[in-house]
């Protein structure tokens, strides 16, 4: 009898892993294109992602790291503050493009990357559940630890998708902390419903593991993180290069990649609800941008809280989607430093 027990469970797990493999399939694969620019990359060294003074601030019970890149000298140009980026969901800063930070840099800021905590070299949250979990406050006094370590009182704030809302959080409950803030791509109530977010991407995230996640591997990973960032692309070409080598230097350089996080931060947004009625009393001049093309999330959540805030400037870029496309990053970037320079 138990081996005819035994028998039917393998049975059974068996036709689960084919299904679930069937299933998989239905999740294209890479194109050629891609394929061979991983190819390409996987011989490729890996260069050190994260240049800069580095260091741990303590947040709680929590270290949390990070990097600072400095201006480089000018004849006769001052400093003209600090930058904190804030990066999305699951995404370490070695997930920063230089597009992003070499405009800042050039034009005189200071540049400071951090990790989420549970994300690169900072602490994990041991002991996490959904009774015991943190929210974006907690995120955000994780980013005010890093900037009261540097000894910076005030800095430009530039989050982006989960990062924009914990910018949000900043600006509304510690403003004298905050020059400006500049939100892309970014939302003020993730559950609104009456922009219901899309959950196209959550089934074809669980394909995408299904597909490449199976067999644990330096290249699946990639191709898992490549077809990741291609589902959230608008109509311009997304960076697999830089998206393939920071995911190796992630795996080879640092801690690797903790796959409960996104169960963390997604419960940490949901514990945070609406910030839409406390937006009209913020003092800090944001600037909102997101794409029409957005698969996540929609370009009326940021529609919805830009027009709440009274110091607000946008801009709605047609054809970008939730990525970091750079087409797309070259324009929004030069805006948000006039933006920055506006507002010292």
């Amino acid at each position: 009898m138990i081996k005819i027990i035994a028998s039917g469970l393998f049975c059974f797990c068996a036709l689960l892993l084919i299904g679930a493999a069937l299933w998989s399939r239905s999740s294209p694969p890479l194109s050629e294109e891609n394929e061979k620019i991983i190819q390409s990359l996987m011989s490729s060294p890996i260069p050190n992602m994260l240049e800069g003074e580095s260091g741990f601030a303590q947040s709680g019970a929590l270290r949390i790291w990070y990097t600072v890149k400095h201006p480089s000298a000018k004849s006769g140009q001052r400093p003209r503050g600090a930058v904190l980026l804030i990066n999305g969901l699951g995404a370490s800063a070695a997930f920063w493009p230089a597009e992003i930070y070499q405009p800042l840099l050039e034009a005189g800021y200071q540049v400071i990357l951090s990790d989420h905590r549970g994300v690169g070299e900072s602490d994990r949250v041991e002991n996490w559940s959904k009774s015991n979990s943190y929210d974006l406050g907690d995120m955000a006094n994780d980013n005010l630890a890093v900037l009261d370590t540097l000894g910076i009182k005030k800095a430009h704030v530039l989050g982006l998708s989960l990062g924009g809302m914990i910018g949000q959080e900043m600006a509304i409950h510690h403003p004298e902390r905050v020059l400006s803030l500049s939100s892309v791509m970014s939302t003020a109530y993730l559950e609104d419903p009456a922009i219901p977010v899309s959950r196209d991407f959550q089934i074809n995230t669980m394909k995408l593991f299904l597909r490449y996640g199976l067999f644990n591997s330096e290249e699946n990973m990639v191709r898992l993180m490549v077809g990741l960032y291609s589902y959230l692309k608008g109509d311009q070409d997304i960076d697999i290069r830089h998206i393939g080598l920071a995911t190796r230097f992630e795996l080879s350089q640092r801690r690797g990649f903790n796959h409960s996080l996104p169960d963390q931060q997604s419960t940490a947004i949901a514990r945070s609800g609406s910030r839409l009625a406390q937006l009209p009393k913020l003092t800090v001049p944001v600037l909102a941008v997101h794409g029409d093309s957005d698969p996540l999330l929609n370009i009326e959540h940021a529609r919805k809280y830009a027009t709440l805030i009274p110091r607000h400037e946008s801009l709605w870029l047609e054809g970008m989607g939730h990525d970091l496309a750079p087409a797309y990053v070259s324009r929004w970037i030069a805006r948000a430093v006039q933006f920055m320079d506006a507002h010292q």
